[in-house]
């Protein structure tokens, strides 16, 4: 079956290691819409996974393939390479103020 043009975005999107929120924040849609844009790629395709569907999609757009290799060998080596780097949000410090009543 035919992919829609929103389910081929969608399809790239997936290819490309974006989660569904990631997905919704690109194309300014709802989480939940992009899920029901998975889940039909994912029947249209007889595909069980995310996993499947990438496989699917490069093999089925092969002048895509390289563009997506590119952007996965990008996320691999910041992931493998950068160890040193600190890439979650730092921690929330607060300060404490504790007041101490004076005696006289």
């Amino acid at each position: 079956m035919e992919l829609t043009e929103t389910e081929f975005r969608v399809a790239e999107f997936v290819a490309k290691g974006f989660s569904e929120k990631e997905i919704a924040n690109q194309m300014y849609i709802s989480p939940m819409t992009v899920h029901n844009h998975t889940y039909r790629i994912r029947k249209k395709w007889n595909a069980r996974s995310a996993v499947d569907v990438a496989r699917k999609f490069i093999l089925a757009n092969p002048q895509k393939f390289f563009t997506v290799m590119a952007f996965l060998t990008i996320q691999l080596h910041i992931v493998f390479h950068c160890a040193d780097m600190d890439l979650r949000r730092p921690a929330r410090t607060s300060v404490r103020t504790v007041r101490t009543s004076r005696k006289k």
